[in-house]
């Protein structure tokens, strides 16, 4: 199913090219039509993946960015691609824990057997990383809560301590990024001794195809313990701010640093932030937040964990303690805590200094 996906999918883009990429959604479906083995769903499904990939090229060539030139319309062909089917394709046996999914024309349906079935499913998609899997699209209720206060909160997003949080009140939480930085590096030395082992063998033997299958298993595996790790992460922070009756979060712009890196950052500092899943982390606090009505903020962060918050002054930290470098001041603080006090400050007008009360959570 997922091969006759992909030919559904280079259908697309063949026809379309001949087209001058103007096919609409509805002349897309109508030239796939009955062309193909797999079901109508399955079909439209392939269909959308293209125009949507399509539609996201022109989104971003209208942007005007830098890199607009660069953006090109699909043209690669695949060789497989994940199998969708929507609700209306999908039957639920929920009293004896199966999913029944239309499958090719003119063979019996697929019986997936299923643990917890969610209720009002919208889409299935059929993956594959080292195996298959049924990735199950579904609504829930909306669980936004009605929080009477106003307080505010700012995040210094770090690459050891991965959020340092502070409030209004002075009440303060970090969250360790260590346990993410060991699955990372424990990740990639698993594979580069199999990289290393493959190197050995001759391109194309079966040694060499059983090492690369091995290399793949291991990066889906650390990446699944890595996923599970920032869900934790973000859950552990998510319930904090329910603790504190947070209305609104204020974080920093940390683009300019992550991004176009190559050539331009020395090689320790790049695997430092390989090591960094800034995106994945704002992500998942985003729609987690989002879904309690907590508004999430990006503000440009520059000079936050320069600035001392008692007399203003700038001072660039050596290690993870800040030490204002004014004699007359002297004050001293954990680094990612001053950075997250200037970020509430510069944009709540406040006159924080210091935390009356500091929580330090890690992940186990």
């Amino acid at each position: 199913m997922n091969k006759i996906s992909a030919d559904v999918y280079n259908y697309c883009v063949k026809i379309d090219k001949e087209n001058g990429q103007k096919l609409t959604l509805s002349e897309l479906e109508y030239a796939t039509k009955q062309k193909f083995a797999l079901h109508a769903k399955g079909i439209h499904h392939a269909v959308f993946k293209y125009y949507r990939a399509r539609k996201a090229m022109w989104d971003s060539r209208k942007t005007k960015h830098k890199e607009r030139g660069k953006v090109k319309l699909p043209y690669k062909e695949k060789f497989y691609m994940p199998t969708g089917w929507d609700s209306q394709a999908i039957r639920v046996d929920a009293e004896h824990n199966k999913i029944r999914l239309t499958a090719l024309k003119g063979c019996n349906q697929a019986i997936c057997h299923v643990k917890n079935i969610p209720e009002n499913i919208v889409e299935i998609e059929l993956i594959y990383k080292d195996k298959y899997y049924l990735a199950i699209t579904y609504k829930e209720e909306d669980k936004e809560l009605l929080l009477k206060t106003s307080n505010e909160v700012s995040i210094d997003l770090g690459e050891i301590h991965a959020i340092t949080s502070i409030d209004k009140l002075g009440n303060c939480v970090i969250i360790t990024n260590r346990k993410i930085r060991g699955l990372i590096r424990l990740k990639d030395k698993r594979k580069s001794e199999l990289l290393s082992l493959r190197s050995r063998c001759k391109e194309g033997s079966n040694r060499a195809k059983k090492y690369t299958k091995a290399i793949y298993k291991i990066r889906y595996e650390y990446d699944r313990k890595i996923n599970d790790a920032i869900h934790k992460m973000t859950r552990m922070y998510v319930n904090w701010c329910i603790q504190n009756g947070v209305s609104k979060i204020y974080y920093g712009d940390l683009d300019s640093t992550t991004r176009n890196s190559k050539g331009r950052l020395r090689k320790a500092t790049n695997e430092k932030l390989n090591m960094w899943r800034y995106g994945e982390i704002i992500e998942k606090l985003t729609y987690k937040l989002n879904g309690l009505g907590i508004e999430l903020e990006k503000i440009n962060e520059a000079y936050t964990s320069q600035t001392c918050p008692n007399c203003g002054k700038r001072n660039k930290p050596a290690n993870r303690n800040y030490v204002c470098k004014n004699k007359k001041c002297g004050y001293t603080q954990h680094r990612d805590v001053v950075g997250a006090i200037n970020i509430l400050n510069f944009n709540t007008n406040g006159n924080l200094k210091r935390y009356e009360k500091k929580e330090y959570l890690q992940i186990h």
